[in-house]
């Protein structure tokens, strides 16, 4: 994982300082253990729609979940907007879809409220909010990410929403570095510390994309 840092009139990346942090685990597992439904392919929009719309549906839930980790020692708690991505909600057809009542904005920034009073409500564990910036498009799918300015509209909305909530922004699962420079090119505009996390090819150490790590 690397960490980017603001600098005019360029981002400069640093590799973390190499001390230990504890991150939480997948909110989605999380959340199904706990009751929502999940169904689908493994990294498709329709998988993760029942995990978006928790924040507004059943708030409570998706703060449990927080809590759950926190109390297991995470350091760190992400933010319940992984799939609160146009993609993804525009699934949800109903008249009083979500989508149509909060609005993307509304969505991820309901997600980070839930995350902000999880950590209130354990003040002692000094626990941290990353804000997600997810990908846009179904996880583990290079050939799905979509041009760069048409991602840094949505990534502007994202950051701009989460980042009243969060210490850190965390742009994570990308699969391609135009994927990733959308993602922190938005980011870097709320002043927050950045971290971004890849998703690499399972036989070899490259991006989904097939480009370098170092590229």
């Amino acid at each position: 994982m690397l960490a980017a840092q603001e600098s005019s009139p360029e981002l400069v990346c640093q590799p973390c300082d190499g001390s230990i942090t504890i991150l939480d685990g997948g909110m989605g597992h999380q959340l199904k253990s706990m009751g929502v439904e999940i169904t689908g392919a493994v990294g498709s929009m329709r998988r993760f729609l029942g995990v978006a719309v928790a924040n507004v549906e059943r708030p409570q839930m998706v703060k449990g979940a927080h809590l759950a980790y926190i109390d297991a020692g995470a350091e760190i708690i992400t933010t319940n907007n992984y799939a609160c991505v146009p993609k993804c909600l525009e699934l949800d057809s109903k008249d009083d879809a979500p989508l149509r009542k909060y609005g993307l904005a509304g969505m991820v920034a309901a997600a980070g409220k839930v995350a902000q009073a999880s950590c209130h409500e354990r003040p002692h564990s000094k626990a941290r909010v990353a804000g997600s910036v997810p990908p846009l498009a179904e996880s583990y799918r290079a050939d799905k990410v979509g041009p760069f300015e048409e991602n840094l509209k949505h990534y502007e909305t994202i950051a701009k929403s989460i980042a009243p909530y969060c210490d850190l922004l965390l742009c994570e699962t990308m699969s391609t570095a135009d994927e990733a420079r959308a993602a922190v090119t938005a980011a870097a505009q709320t002043g927050l510390p950045i971290w971004v996390s890849w998703t690499l090819c399972e036989n070899k150490p490259v991006l989904r994309s097939g480009e370098s790590i170092n590229d």
